[in-house]
């Protein structure tokens, strides 16, 4: 099953300090999130050159070149793209692996790791896919919204009375293209970060003999509340099982780290413990 017997050390970590070695790699999301920013930066800019004002004066419209722009320029990141999501999904298990090797001395059983390898390798490939094509939406996504901003601005100024305050505001928002695609990329690196984490955690865990595991969340302030609690109970240190993966408070399910902007991570729990 992956895993033979092993002498104990005395000097093995406890559990409350091994669970955050299954943490998503910091260092990894932050790398993922620069390579992704200078995405969201480029796709603003060509957004900003092709954003002029309305010939009556009032409002601003966007030249027709621009999405059809932002589409050349999504389907050349392809490339780019891949290396990027190859980047994180090396980092993230490496710092997974590290973490299995930490827990094989915490629980005194050695844990055979690579003849596992090649599972958790369709399951890389697989998240890349994704991620390539997240990648590639960052520009078209920053298009579609200045698109829509830029309709409204014209209907606003044609009117017999142009709602002076509605163009101030969309305008404003315009102005805000950069910071809404750096946000979308930011948020992308930390989603996929942690979902990367959660899908090879769980494929090396099942993988090596690991039927269950321990929920764990941030611990700080920023926790939603369904994933602190669940039907009235503490959600931290929660065991469940792999296959049957919990309905939250809010509805939704899954395992740890496999939501939106989730920064709650598995620890997977042996027969051995």
């Amino acid at each position: 099953m992956g895993i033979r017997s092993l002498t104990r050390d005395a000097n093995t970590k406890s559990k409350k300090t091994l669970k955050g070695k299954f943490k998503p790699s910091a260092a990894a999301e932050r790398q993922f999130a620069k390579s992704l920013k200078k995405i969201a930066r480029a796709s603003a800019h060509i957004i900003e050159q092709g954003t002029y004002g309305h010939n009556n004066g009032v409002g601003f419209q966007l030249d027709p070149s621009v999405q059809r722009e932002l589409e050349a320029y999504s389907k050349k990141l392809g490339p780019w793209a891949r290396t990027q999501s190859a980047k994180l999904l090396e980092q993230v298990q490496r710092s997974n692996k590290r973490a299995y090797n930490n827990k094989s001395k915490a629980i005194g059983v050695a844990i055979t790791l690579e003849a596992n390898d090649s599972h958790i390798g369709i399951v890389a490939r697989a998240l890349m896919e994704e991620q390539v094509a997240l990648i590639k939406s960052i520009p078209i996504e920053a298009g579609r919204r200045a698109q829509d901003i830029a309709l409204k601005s014209v209907l606003a100024g044609t009117r017999a009375t142009p709602d002076e305050d509605t163009i101030a505001e969309l305008q404003k928002q315009m102005g805000m293209t950069e910071e809404v695609a750096v946000n979308r990329a930011k948020l992308i690196a930390r989603t996929e970060t942690a979902r990367a984490n959660a899908a090879i955690n769980q494929a090396r865990a099942m993988s090596v003999g690991s039927n269950q595991y321990r929920w764990h969340n941030s611990g700080d302030a920023a926790v939603r509340h369904s994933h602190k609690f669940l039907r009235g109970k503490r959600l931290q240190g929660m065991i469940f099982s792999w296959d049957d993966p919990p309905t939250l408070d809010d509805g939704m399910t899954g395992h740890p780290g496999t939501f939106p902007n989730c920064r709650c991570f598995a620890e997977p729990v042996f027969d051995t413990e």
